[in-house]
């Protein structure tokens, strides 16, 4: 045979075993590529893998929503209402307030430190609600009465005991009989706005 084809026979020979581990090499590098793929695609899943969003539990995951919470704050124009609860007499009283500017911007947490002792019952922006108990009454048990000829303001304290708070300018000298014998037994009320009510009836 020729020298010249032996040659070329050689030269195939080495081509194609030269082709055949490139192509080898080549398949492998392409398989551990496409693992990587897969594993990537797992990751971007979230199976088995933990991120700050998520907490894994016994190969579980449990994803975590981010939440942003603002603490609310007392508006300028807030209002402040205390109740009262007083166990000798059974009252409730109720006192609405424009909020202290010390209060304004501040936090619930603020207006428990500042109302020690009392109960936040409500509390937005714009309305604070607090609430507590006292003993004693409400200091608003009155006892109208006569008194040196004219209509005499009593206050009751829890134990019944009156004492004289003021002396009005109506004068009892003019008033019919029958309302004279009224104020000479005395007349019990309970709330000032209600003893305003009653006074006006005899000016």
């Amino acid at each position: 045979m020729d020298k010249k084809w032996i040659i070329c026979i050689i030269i195939a020979v080495v081509l194609g075993l030269a082709a055949g581990i490139g192509f080898a090499i080549f398949s492998s590098n392409s398989n551990k590529t496409e693992g990587l793929d897969i594993l990537s695609e797992k990751e971007l899943a979230g199976e088995n893998t933990y991120n700050e969003n998520s907490v894994v539990d016994n190969e579980n995951t449990v994803n975590i929503l981010e939440t942003s919470a603002t603490e609310e704050s007392i508006s300028p124009n807030a209002v402040i209402t205390k109740r009262i609860y007083y166990t000798a007499c059974d009252h409730l009283t109720k006192e609405t307030e424009e909020v202290p500017e010390d209060l304004v911007n501040k936090t619930e947490e603020d207006v428990e430190n500042e109302f020690v002792g009392w109960e936040i019952e409500e509390f937005s922006p714009t309305e604070i609600v607090l609430y507590k108990e006292m003993s004693g009454n409400c200091g608003e048990h009155y006892f109208v009465q006569e008194h040196n000829g004219v209509i005499g303001i009593y206050t009751i304290d829890e134990y019944g005991v009156k004492t004289l708070k003021e002396d009005t300018e109506i004068m009892t000298q003019y008033l019919p009989e029958e309302d004279l014998q009224n104020l000479r037994a005395g007349v019990e009320i309970v709330g000032y706005t209600k003893l305003t009510e009653f006074l006006e009836d005899y000016e």
